[in-house]
């Protein structure tokens, strides 16, 4: 198989039939599209994630931290803690190490959580660093929000901007190669999309505003993560391409790439369905976070409109597009 996530159907085949004992204490168990399991603790709940980071290399103690705690937020969750799995190719000096748990700690101060303990570790077994991060919050139980809530008639709210976090990777790790096909003022921009990376805020307000469903934009993009809230609800889903923001610098860097920015990698976007989505955005934009209505949820299929009004259906990148170019 190709690189990146493993295909839904492997995953019902080889994957979800081998899940050990299904525990009443659990409230959302393991599927496709729920990136949490959500565990009851009475008045709150326990809501667990786990993820590593694998396409990035100078800023992956940052998006590690960022990406496990960002599906924290897609349940209205608040981050209490993390453990970090980290394993280093031989040859790793203890600069780099300490580089990277800089990284995680300063991440973590930022979103008052901490670093709760974890495993490092130099094997050769990997020929670069990966970061696995397993990220632990709580919410109360009756607000936590799931990704298999939405309901047909729903609007499809996205915030920010899609493609985010893979501009910025792909700034950060091909800056030289960039060099000459855009200015350095594109550049700097485009790697300064790291520091929008956090959808904890807009987990807050999705929850606290009448959200049915919410999933951070991970790999595959707003198509993949898209196509997934609706897999887990059971619903369909129409999106509107031409409502669909996406920064210059994205669209600049998906053209030397030859990349579509609707499936690459957007950890700092979030996607929420509601019945009233203008409530949502206007929530949103009283905490200064953009949010846009790019499309509806339906009955059943997975359709987009593009830029000339043509409906046709999607399915979910094989791979994300960052996986093209690494």
């Amino acid at each position: 198989m190709k690189p990146g996530k493993v295909p839904p159907e492997i995953l019902e085949k080889s994957i979800f039939p081998f899940l050990g004992t299904k525990r009443p204490e659990v409230l959302v168990h393991s599927k496709i599209g729920e990136d949490c399991s959500v565990i009851d603790f009475g008045e709150y709940v326990c809501v667990l994630s786990t993820d590593p980071i694998t396409g990035a290399d100078k800023e992956i103690g940052r998006l590690a931290v960022h990406i496990s705690c960002n599906d924290l937020a897609a349940n209205g969750a608040e981050p209490i803690g993390i453990m970090v799995t980290i394993l280093f190719p031989d040859g790793t000096e203890e600069d780099k190490i300490k580089g990277v748990m800089e990284q995680i700690h300063n991440t973590a101060l930022e979103i008052n959580a901490e670093v709760l303990g974890g495993h490092t570790e130099i094997t050769s077994s990997v020929s670069r660093i990966v970061v696995s991060a397993t990220a632990i919050g709580r919410a109360l139980k009756r607000e936590y929000v799931t990704s298999s809530g939405a309901r047909a008639g729903d609007d499809v709210i996205l915030t920010k901007k899609a493609g985010l976090e893979g501009t910025a990777i792909i700034a950060s790790d091909f800056e030289e190669f960039l060099k000459g096909k855009m200015s350095p003022e594109e550049i700097e921009r485009a790697k300064g999309f790291i520091n929008y990376i956090s959808v904890i805020p807009e987990g807050r307000i999705g929850a606290k505003n009448g959200a049915t469903a919410m999933h951070d934009v991970t790999e595959g993009g707003v198509l993949g993560a898209a196509y997934e809230i609706a897999l887990a609800s059971k619903v369909g889903i129409t999106l509107r391409e031409d409502r669909i923001p996406v920064h210059p610098e994205t669209l600049k860097i998906c053209q030397i790439f030859n990349l579509n920015p609707l499936g690459l990698i957007s950890s700092g976007s979030m996607l929420i369905t509601a019945p009233d989505g203008n409530r949502i955005i206007s929530a949103l934009k009283e905490a200064g976070i953009e949010g846009t209505i790019i499309g509806k949820v339906t009955e059943e299929g997975f359709r987009i409109v593009d830029k000339e009004g043509k409906e046709r259906p999607f399915t979910p990148p094989e791979r994300d597009e960052l996986y093209k170019i690494l």
